[in-house]
């Protein structure tokens, strides 16, 4: 069940959507070169962080490093480098949440133009 904070901070950003002329239905894009790219962004510390954060819901990061036993300065800079790419948000009230319920990846094994292997 997701939580009410969550649902009105989704409702509010369709309407934000909406009122840009993009469609809410249309799934965010995030695109990476190479996969060492992807698993410099996606560490295990950070998708643990991401998974903690999903289930506890819009919390301070303080809060987040409790719930991860971690310092508060390496939560915070992995915070701030998933909230580049929208990975997560924060809200009004200044607490951070993930904005999604799921990740859908395509990965290829071509690696450049010329059809090269990775």
């Amino acid at each position: 069940m997701v939580q009410p904070e969550i649902a009105w901070q989704r409702i509010r950003e369709a309407a934000r959507k909406i009122d840009a002329g993009i469609d809410p239905d249309e799934p965010s894009h995030l695109g990476f070169a190479t996969m060492d790219q992807l698993l410099g962004v996606l560490t295990p510390n950070r998708w643990k962080l991401i998974q903690t954060l999903h289930k506890a819901g819009p919390i301070s990061i303080r809060a987040l490093a409790k719930l991860l036993e971690r310092d508060y300065r390496g939560v915070h800079a992995d915070v701030v480098k998933l909230m580049e790419y929208d990975l997560v948000t924060r809200n009004a009230a200044k607490r951070v949440f993930v904005p999604w319920d799921k990740i859908t990846a395509e990965i290829s094994a071509v690696s450049n133009e010329t059809g090269e292997a990775a």
